[in-house]
């Protein structure tokens, strides 16, 4: 849409020039609006019509007579029960100076305005910024595709003109296998094989060929995550720097953080619960709270299926959590069994299947209880 400037003529504004690009147009329009105080979107789109079809001149003087209005006390609607808005003012100010055949292009009649009134606002293309995309997506779309088996092609003159890193991080999440212990340290070997990797339009897949990593974590680093590490539910997360190890063909990381999935919901659960102990636990005389203690029974979910079970205080959290929840689930089963086995023969759907699984968990069960729990 072209951009206009009327002069006034015998009461009346006429067309003299175009003027603003539209890229400056939303500019002046927001400026308006916030002086005139308009936030919705009719009155926004009728200041957008004004200053498209009458120009930035014509919407500067009706302002300057908007606002010598508004300081004078301003101006009644036509019954004289109110007082315009600032924004009523400027709009019945400049619907009487535009000539008539303007207002019929920026005053839609009452069909229109109403369409309009259900209208949500459009976003604004910005046409330079489209151009520039265009062009990016242009080049973009002459450039090779990358093929990984002739990466060398590639990466060697790259090589000739590499970068620096000043660091370089890497997180590994796992479970170690066998350990070796030295004085201060202990050395595992972890390897990883990427599987179905969700990567970035364009960035190749990478290998399925296993990476060997050769992890080293201090001693008091490792007392802390060995409980863990023992643990089949749990999995180490480590963080670190890595070099490249020539002699072992593979990555060489060394520990400089190291917990683990658990221990990590732990702390998460304790900072949830932190506010409650407070208002839960009375203070000693210094106004400390006094340390927690593990229950010395975990109980199940049904007291009739599994009773109490003693709990040492020295199992983890983590632990009696999780023979908690084996236990909840087991008596769902047991739950569910027994209505299944109540239905006519022909109707014992999914018994089989929900057999198997309380199998499974009494055989988590068996497993927990004889490591913590005998």
């Amino acid at each position: 849409m072209s951009v206009v400037r009327y002069n006034c003529t015998q009461g009346s504004w006429i067309l003299v020039e175009s003027i603003l690009p539209q890229d400056e147009i939303q500019v002046y329009v927001q400026q308006l609006a916030e002086q005139l105080r308009e936030t919705d979107h009719l009155p926004r789109y009728l200041l957008r019509m004004i200053v498209e079809q009458c120009g930035v001149e014509f919407c500067d003087q009706i302002l300057r007579e908007t606002l010598e209005i508004e300081a004078q006390g301003g101006m009644m609607v036509k019954n004289g029960e109110r007082r315009r808005t600032v924004g009523g003012v400027f709009f019945f100010l400049a619907r009487a100076k535009m000539a008539p055949e303007v207002r019929r292009i920026v005053y839609p009649n009452p069909a229109q305005r109403k369409k309009l009134l259900k209208q949500k606002p459009k976003p604004r293309r910005n046409k330079k910024l489209d151009a520039a995309q265009r062009a990016l997506q242009e080049q973009q779309e002459k450039l090779p595709v990358f093929v990984w088996d002739e990466r060398l092609e590639v990466i060697q003159p790259l090589l000739d003109e590499g970068g620096v890193l000043t660091t370089v991080k890497v997180t590994l999440i796992g479970r170690p296998g066998r350990i070796e212990k030295r004085k201060d340290l202990v050395i595992a070997a972890m390897s990883h094989q990427p599987k179905n990797v969700s990567l970035p339009k364009g960035v190749p897949a990478p290998p399925e060929t296993p990476t060997l990593y050769t992890v080293y974590i201090g001693a008091k680093q490792w007392n802390k995550v060995e409980s863990a590490a023992a643990n089949p539910e749990d999995a180490l997360i480590i963080e670190g720097t890595c070099a490249f190890d020539e002699r072992v063909q593979g990555m060489a990381v060394f520990a400089m953080n190291v917990t683990s999935k658990m221990i990590e919901a732990e702390k998460r659960q304790q900072q949830q619960q932190q506010p409650k102990e407070k208002t839960q636990h009375p203070q000693d005389g210094n106004g400390v709270l006094p340390e927690r203690k593990l229950p010395d029974v975990v109980e199940s979910a049904s007291a009739t299926a599994k009773g109490k079970v003693p709990v040492s205080s020295k199992v983890a959290p983590e632990v009696a959590q999780k023979l908690r929840d084996l236990y909840t689930s087991a008596e769902l089963f047991r739950q569910k069994i027994a209505t299944i086995q109540a239905k006519p023969a022909g109707q014992q759907f999914g018994l089989e299947m929900t057999q198997k699984l309380l199998n499974n968990v009494e055989g988590e069960i068996e497993a927990l209880e004889k490591q913590y729990l005998s």
